[in-house]
């Protein structure tokens, strides 16, 4: 499959997602009736996987425990057909995610961070690149390691090589207690930019998300409902959402990452691109979990030879 169009190499977060659906707002000290599931998650898996879906070469760099949920998360990751890169640590635990969806679909995170599995340089070394014409860095990679600083080899190594590098920073929250001029000088330039509105105002505060065009070549804005938004230095594109009766939108956003990247890699279209991602991400929030079985592919995504680049 390395001659996908995409080959791309996601680096960060792998982890269960248990999920709490209500039918009814919580009752504390009682109960309500809902949906509980254990599901697959983590942004940068759920980048791999959907990326892979769809036609591209995809692995995914991170880490799981040797317990029950570390094996369990190896066999769908083989069975997705992105395991390579992920290690297994005889420490620690896998790392798990609660999430409370809302009866109206926007959930809220619980992060384990003593269950977390931090990087080291050790665990990113340069060859890592050898199979990939784009790196994919999520942030709670970053935020799971305490600094993204252990990156920077691998992130010098891919600019020096010409592979684009995208970047999700994931969590507004996280995004501001971290310190977002700290994040952003310790990544650096990067050819996409992944924001919502709320993480695009975490590291821009009070300006304009085209301000981002200083960390970026392209910043594109996932905005919900409204669509999204690409800024470049040819100017501003634009394309609506598509309409969705939204069940829970977890792992939305990394969707539309994918979708975007698969689809901008093969014909290099930036509307397209945009509409791929809404689509893919609509596809998500229609479905509970974050990487929901995709019965028929959203479109092919080509077999184009274009490596991306905006």
């Amino acid at each position: 499959m390395t001659d996908a169009p995409i080959r791309l190499a996601c680096i960060g977060d792998v982890a269960w997602d248990i999920m709490l659906r209500p039918e009814s707002d919580l009752v504390w000290g009682s109960d309500v009736f809902g949906a509980v599931r254990l599901l697959p998650g983590g942004c940068a898996a759920n980048v791999a996987v959907w990326a892979r879906r769809l036609g591209a070469f995809s692995l995914i760099v991170g880490k799981v425990a040797d317990d029950d949920l570390g094996s369990l998360m190896i066999t769908h990751l083989e069975r997705e057909g992105v395991r390579d890169g992920v290690s297994v640590v005889h420490a620690g635990q896998t790392a798990r995610i609660g999430v409370v969806v809302h009866p109206g679909g926007e959930r809220a995170f619980v992060t384990d961070h003593h269950s977390l599995l931090a990087f080291t340089v050790d665990d990113l070394p340069t060859g890592i690149l050898d199979r990939a014409n784009l790196l994919f860095l999520s942030g709670y990679g970053i935020f799971a390691s305490g600094s993204a600083a252990i990156f920077r080899p691998l992130l010098h190594e891919s600019r020096r090589r010409g592979i684009a590098v995208a970047f999700d920073p994931s969590s507004f929250s996280l995004v501001r207690a971290y310190g977002a001029n700290r994040l952003l000088d310790e990544v650096g330039p990067v050819d996409f930019l992944f924001v919502n509105e709320a993480e695009a105002a975490s590291l821009q505060p009070g300006a304009e998300s085209s301000r981002l065009l200083d960390h970026a070549r392209m910043v594109i804005v996932k905005r919900g409902a409204n669509g999204a938004t690409a800024h470049w230095e040819g100017g501003t594109v634009a394309a609506p959402a598509d309409p969705v009766t939204v069940v829970d939108t977890t792992g939305a956003g990394d969707a539309f990452d994918a979708g975007f990247l698969v689809e901008y890699g093969a014909s290099g279209d930036l509307p397209r691109a945009l509409a791929a991602g809404n689509r893919l991400g609509a596809y998500v929030c229609a479905h509970l979990g974050a990487q929901p079985r995709l019965r028929s592919p959203s479109r092919d995504p080509g077999s184009g030879s274009r490596v991306p680049g905006p």
